[in-house]
């Protein structure tokens, strides 16, 4: 729970109130309900297309099955320009707060950004579960500074400024693919069954809990932004366009407000680097697959024992998908790249995410959706030799309607 929590609480949730300055409070808190009761089900789906694919399948693999080399090809190029741009977005915002905290003088900025990068991969690099323990870690502090920002921030609270509205029309659609994205974890699922052991109790547990708690995240945070910051500032900030960091917006020097700044500061590092924790797990389980020494043929699902009672599937090791690279190879490729495309991309952070926004659509929701059907016609024996095995109340014709309406989304 805390995983999917903490993937979502991030970059999605610093570019809001840049994101909503033109639509305002209540037009942006409608958006947030609709898009959770919408992004419940794309997860659902990945949770029943993964469940009987080998260990370590991403949703590429997921593809594979289906749809053999050119839907794995397909799946994997979208993939990675998707994890790219986000782990481009998470080191831009990151460096560049870190950048501001220590006073870093402008000439130096590109190798900082470097330097900003090594103890980040380092964290994701070695094993989940240490990955997990640090995100957990980060996560609990993220909470805590969220609640001193509140604190602070209740007083300040202006009615007038939440009663804004949206400037136009168009400033509401064009909201919507960052304000979507910002609900967007699906990329963990896969590495999130593996290490809950293809418990698909557990798994929807830990996704509608791990997402109702960034709901009202969101919810709050909106309205602690909103209700400080005049609508005609919040425009003003993100046509300015300096960083992700809203702290100097809303607290100045006095006591309290500065104690409100180091609050959002703070806050604003811990969800980057939950997010980019899980994305960058993602992300190297991806490079595991593509990379592996076998994969497995495009019919060859994982059938759980049948004289398994429980919802639990019992995986041998022979299942898993064994890799060429090291960690230190692994290391090189995930990020390495994006430290050279932050490096020569002025202003990264919004250009990215509304480019993974895109991606994330078509690859992490809409094609898991087209394999499920396909799965559910064709590999009808997959139920029948695993009774327990989970399932999504939607029928065929629901899930291509879903399909459908996340294709127009990411259109938008």
């Amino acid at each position: 729970m805390m995983m999917v929590a903490g993937t979502t609480i991030g970059a999605g949730m610093l570019v809001m109130p840049i994101n909503s300055a033109e639509v305002g409070f209540t037009a942006t808190i409608i958006e947030l309900i609709i898009f959770f009761g919408l992004m419940l089900l794309p997860a659902l789906v990945v949770v029943e297309s993964s469940q009987f694919a080998p260990r370590g399948s991403t949703v590429a693999g997921i593809m594979r099955l289906e749809f053999g080399n050119i839907g794995f090809f397909v799946a994997n190029i979208m993939f990675y320009v998707f994890v790219y741009s986000l782990v481009c977005a998470y080191i831009s915002g990151l460096s560049s707060i870190f950048a501001e905290i220590l006073g870093v003088p402008e000439k130096w900025h590109n190798l900082f950004i470097a330097l900003t990068v090594i103890p980040l991969g380092l964290i994701v690099i070695f094993t989940s579960r240490f990955a997990d323990l640090v995100n957990r870690l980060f996560f609990y502090i993220m909470i805590l500074a969220f609640l001193v920002l509140v604190a602070f921030s209740i007083p300040n609270l202006k009615a007038e400024y939440l009663a804004s509205a949206p400037v136009s029309t168009k400033a509401v659609v064009n909201s919507i693919p960052i304000t979507f994205l910002a609900f967007g974890f699906h990329i963990i699922i896969p590495a999130l069954s593996d290490y809950l052991d293809r418990n698909s109790r557990d798994l929807k547990i830990a996704i509608i809990g791990g997402l109702a708690i960034p709901l009202v995240v969101f919810i709050i945070w909106i309205a602690m932004v909103h209700g400080q910051a005049s609508q005609e500032q919040l425009i003003q900030f993100t046509k300015e366009g300096k960083s992700v960091n809203i702290a100097s917006l809303i607290a100045d020097d006095q006591a309290e407000q500065r104690t409100l700044g180091i609050a959002v500061t703070i806050f604003s590092i811990s969800s980057l680097l939950t997010s980019f924790i899980g994305v960058a797990l993602a992300l190297i389980t991806t490079l595991k697959e593509t990379f592996a020494k076998k994969l497995p043929q495009k019919a060859n699902y994982v059938i759980p024992s049948a004289e398994s009672q429980s919802e639990e599937v019992i995986y041998e090791d022979t299942d898993r998908i064994e890799t060429y690279l090291n960690r230190w190879y692994l290391f090189l490729l995930a990020f390495v790249i994006p430290t050279f495309v932050v490096i020569f991309t002025p202003a990264a952070f919004i250009f990215f995410l509304k480019l993974a926004a895109i991606i994330f659509t078509l690859q992490n929701l809409v094609m898991p959706a087209i394999a499920l059907i396909k799965m559910r016609v064709k590999r009808k024996y997959l139920y029948e030799e695993y009774p327990n095995a989970y399932r999504l109340c939607l029928n065929n014709f629901g899930l291509g309607v879903l399909a459908l309406v996340l294709f127009v989304l990411c259109l938008m």
